[in-house]
């Protein structure tokens, strides 16, 4: 990296710090900076970049809270080492994690599934258009790329298309690749809603990150071909390693 990489910012549109921390995202993913790079000190960085340094770290902050650096008291900052390696993701497209990763070539794997038979609560029976107590199959489990925790990963389908007995040694993550080899069952559609949260300590331990820290919330119900709902998912995602993307026509 040298500085004229680096160019001078202007304001326009979002707010200087949100512009600063879009334009440093665009240099780690461009390589300009890194995976495990340190970056220039605030003050040369500030300069560069002709912003002040209060701004400069407001930009950090979010990168930070994202997983994207790593900030070393009184060594600096740097590139975290995953940064550039991240699954992308059209919502467009009603794929899984495992064919996502496989199209794009990740490793990705599953860990510490816990599954269980249960009964729907008054909030999940009302998203399932079902009576309080349907039973339900849970299947939990944390998502591994490339050999570090990415994603906690919670489904909730009505046992009539699943028993916690089919969720076997052979479940490789997927719930939604375990639903369309079922016979008789036709996925149709998810309808999906996206929301930006902090994790919080129960969930950040399962992904080994700090309490607190930005996560991408993917909240999923999924549907068959009459528009019966078949299961709700709640799925957690590391912005570090994951980008989801909507195409509008």
């Amino acid at each position: 990296m040298t500085e004229e990489t680096v160019r001078p910012l202007r304001a326009r549109g979002p707010s200087l710090p949100a512009q600063t921390q879009q334009y440093l995202l665009q240099l780690i993913r461009d390589g300009i900076f890194e995976p495990g790079e340190r970056l220039p000190s605030e003050a040369v960085l500030a300069k560069q970049m002709g912003i002040s340094r209060p701004t400069l770290r407001e930009a950090l902050s979010g990168l930070e809270r994202q997983g994207l650096i790593r900030v070393r008291h009184g060594v600096g900052t740097f590139v975290a080492p995953d940064s550039r390696r991240q699954l992308d993701s059209g919502l467009e497209r009603l794929e899984s994690v495992l064919q996502l990763a496989a199209r794009q070539g990740v490793d990705v794997a599953c860990s510490d599934l816990e599954v269980q038979e249960t009964q729907a609560d008054r909030e999940l029976a009302s998203r399932l258009q079902v009576e309080k107590g349907a039973p339900i199959t849970s299947i939990r489990r944390i998502i591994v790329v490339d050999g570090s925790p990415a994603a906690y990963m919670a489904d909730q389908v009505l046992r009539t298309w699943l028993r916690a007995s089919e969720v076997d040694g052979c479940f490789n993550g997927s719930v939604l690749d375990l639903l369309r080899q079922k016979p008789g069952l036709h996925i149709g559609q998810a309808l999906a809603r996206i929301i930006a949260t902090e994790a919080k300590s129960s969930l950040a331990r399962k992904l080994g990150i700090s309490p607190r820290r930005a996560v991408l919330l993917l909240e999923e119900t999924l549907f068959d071909t009459q528009g019966v709902p078949i299961g709700f998912s709640s799925n957690y995602f590391l912005p570090a390693r994951f980008q989801f993307q909507v195409v509008r026509r």
